[in-house]
């Protein structure tokens, strides 16, 4: 689902419906994960929904996590219009999937789907209707931000921030909308450390300010400062770890952007399409060294 609901801008009028797009910021979490993700996020703007969306929702609401036929049923709407409502909801970050096959059909571009099913009936195959996503659906749960102590919250945070780290400062958070403030979980990172789960220290040069790191991390960058230079890493900009122009020169790179970034030796020296990055290094001598 999405977990940070698009900004809404107080003297914004419009009525226009946010739908889904390929670069969507939509999120993949555990069942477990998900109080602390969205323990006190905001509020999804529910005004600007279009009356089937709301129908929609209502059905979830009342009902709990359905299929898109109950829904449609439920809520009196043709079926493919009862998909276009539960779009909406998933843009608006109110409503989350049980699973990422209906994502996939949200996804597909209705060109597609109309040359699937021209396609199906070429083949002789009985079509019946749209293509419908599959799996439940269900309404993200939501409490208000005031109503939240974030303190419970702070330990699944900060071992969530090592899982996907290793090594934890304030820079890295930098991207993080959905973690507590820093100083709650800098409170989370030191009773860990007087426990002995983690250790405290200086580990990335240039930081000001206190570092944690998980014992395999640490293991990790004395193995890292042993092996010899020149590896080339290529990364997605949706990477946790596309942290160029926060611990990095250089202007960020938005995780939507579709884009790859060449890493040599830790450090970024080439950004933009894959097959733009591939012929740059290609030209300067890299080629050997791409994965």
């Amino acid at each position: 689902g999405r977990f940070s609901p698009p900004a809404t801008s107080p003297t914004r009028t419009s009525r226009r419906t946010t739908t889904p797009t390929r670069n969507a910021p939509l999120g993949i979490a555990l069942r477990e994960d998900l109080a602390s993700l969205l323990a006190g996020r905001d509020e999804p703007d529910l005004t600007r929904l279009s009356s089937d969306a709301r129908a929609a929702l209502d059905v979830l609401e009342r009902d709990g996590a359905s299929f898109l036929s109950d829904i449609a049923r439920e809520a009196g709407l043709l079926p493919t219009v009862a998909e276009e409502a539960l779009w909406e909801l998933v843009a608006r970050g109110v409503v989350t999937g049980d699973g990422f096959a209906g994502l996939r059909t949200l996804l597909t571009p209705e060109e597609r789907k109309r040359a699937d099913r021209r396609l199906r009936a070429v083949r002789g195959r009985r079509v019946r209707g749209r293509r419908l996503p599959v799996g439940r659906w269900a309404k993200l749960p939501h409490r208000a931000r005031e109503t939240i102590d974030p303190e419970p919250h702070a330990d699944d945070a900060a071992r969530l921030l090592l899982d996907r780290y290793g090594v934890v400062f304030r820079e890295v958070t930098a991207r993080e909308s959905l973690m507590p403030p820093w100083r709650v979980i800098l409170g989370a990172l030191r009773r860990m450390e007087a426990r002995g789960e983690i250790r405290g220290g200086r580990f990335v040069e240039g930081i000001i300010g206190e570092q944690f790191a998980s014992p395999e991390a640490v293991e990790a960058l004395r193995a890292i400062r042993r092996e010899s230079p020149g590896e080339l890493v290529l990364l997605s900009s949706a990477d946790p770890l596309n942290l160029v122009g926060i611990l990095t020169p250089g202007p960020r790179i938005p995780p939507q952007s579709g884009q790859v970034i060449a890493f040599a030796d830790g450090v970024p020296i080439e950004s933009g399409d894959l097959g733009h990055v591939r012929s740059r290094l290609a030209a300067q001598g890299r080629a050997e060294l791409l994965p």
